[in-house]
């Protein structure tokens, strides 16, 4: 991040993914370039002492600082914001200040996906910069724990034993910050802590829903059937037993989700609007950890898991994702596009040893890669490398740990 410019500066991600620190490190290099503390205000909207706050509230708060600090108009005041989400029309306080260029440059936090919404970006045109976070990628995951390694070798090396077994334990816990940090935390207990406050603080409370445990268990649905198909009415019908949600309610519902990073949806590919929109979509997790922790199988289902993973990795990259089936039912997983163009087929299956199964998930790229008119599709495993080449056309085949790496994104 290029905290030197005039724009406005928005981190954005999912609770408790490392916004704060990430602000804590800017704060950092500000004063190792010789920023004075007295021109640096770092305000937490989170903390109930601050709410509920408005604009002029935060305006006489940023006068008085400045007062008491010592620095004049003329003085550049460094402001950052964390968890903007809580301030009430923040958008246009954010772009008063700039347009009135009052010397304070503006670094924003939030949790909620208002951020990266079209009617903010259309107010904020040419004024802000935006910068998503993530829990930490295998990569990153892999350079705390200083485990080094060279990707070009790494399929013949003997550290290839190191990374799988390291890629087994990031499999399970995930990448949350502190789940990292803290290896000897309860990892469970704190990832279910964090799922309560995006369900209780950032949701519940935040658009007073009228029946939290019908929500939470709509939330608890989704994450434990992440990577299948759905529409509003089955997940309507799911519930009819003991609620009367409308399919509106439970549009809203999944959209809040949404919004806190919770959850995401892949739609399916289809050049007509109208078709895409009738076709089932897919709900995946931001964190695996947090779907071991949180979900309510009552066995592992380390596939679904997978394919998790890949589809958390590919949203790092910032194209679109989509899934694909024709109409005799072959599918592909993830289809990736960048503007008009199709990039990647990727089909994810953690095991290809039964014919049949490799059969399926062969045929289904193949039937995608006719589709998109592609020379090249992956299929992403447990521990398989290699290739074929099918009817002029290449499958290849490569485990999710190696993916991982040579796909990073960060």
């Amino acid at each position: 991040m290029n905290i030197d410019t005039p724009h406005v500066n928005d981190i954005v991600g999912v609770r408790r993914c490392g916004k704060t620190y990430y602000m804590y490190q800017l704060i950092s290099e500000l004063l190792e370039q010789g920023v004075a503390k007295k021109n640096i205000l770092y305000l937490n909207l989170d903390d109930d002492r601050l709410q509920p706050l408005n604009g002029d509230e935060l305006q006489l708060l940023i006068e008085t600082f400045r007062e008491l600090q010592g620095v004049s108009e003329d003085e550049r005041l460094y402001l950052f914001l964390d968890e903007i989400q809580n301030f009430p029309s923040w958008e246009r306080w954010v772009k008063g200040i700039y347009d009135r260029k009052l010397n304070v440059k503006i670094v924003i936090s939030g949790s909620n996906a208002s951020l990266l919404s079209q009617d903010i970006s259309t107010l904020l045109t040419g004024r802000h910069l935006s910068t998503r976070m993530f829990p930490f990628s295998f990569q990153e995951y892999l350079d705390y724990h200083s485990v080094f390694y060279d990707v070009k070798t790494l399929p013949y090396s003997d550290d290839k034993t190191v990374l799988k077994r390291k890629f087994n334990d990031y499999l399970k816990n995930g990448g949350f910050p502190e789940t990292v940090v803290y290896s000897s935390m309860k990892h469970r207990e704190l990832l279910q802590s964090y799922f309560d406050d995006i369900i209780y603080r950032d949701i519940i409370s935040r658009y007073g829903i009228r029946n939290p445990l019908i929500f939470k268990d709509l939330a608890l649905f989704c994450i434990s059937n992440i990577a299948k198909p759905h529409t509003y009415n089955s997940l309507k019908k799911l519930f009819a037993d003991y609620s009367s949600l409308s399919t509106d309610a439970i549009i809203n519902y999944l959209s809040y989700l949404e919004d806190t990073f919770l959850l995401f949806s892949v739609k399916h590919y289809d050049e007509s609007l109208k078709h895409q929109m009738n076709k089932p979509r897919k709900l995946y997790c931001i964190d695996t950890g947090l779907i071991n922790a949180v979900s309510f199988k009552l066995s592992s289902d380390t596939g679904r898991l997978y394919e998790n993973m890949v589809f958390i990795q590919l949203l790092r990259s910032g194209q679109e994702i989509y899934y694909w089936q024709n109409q005799k039912g072959h599918e592909v997983d993830f289809v990736t596009k960048e503007g008009l163009e199709p990039t990647q087929l990727i089909q994810v299956c953690l095991d290809l040893s039964n014919p049949e199964t490799k059969e399926r998930e062969i045929n289904g790229l193949l039937a995608g890669m006719k589709n998109f008119k592609m020379q090249e599709g992956t299929i992403i495993t447990s521990d398989d490398f290699g290739e074929d080449i099918i009817e002029g056309t290449k499958v290849r085949y490569v485990p999710l740990w190696y993916w991982l790496l040579e796909h990073d994104y960060n």
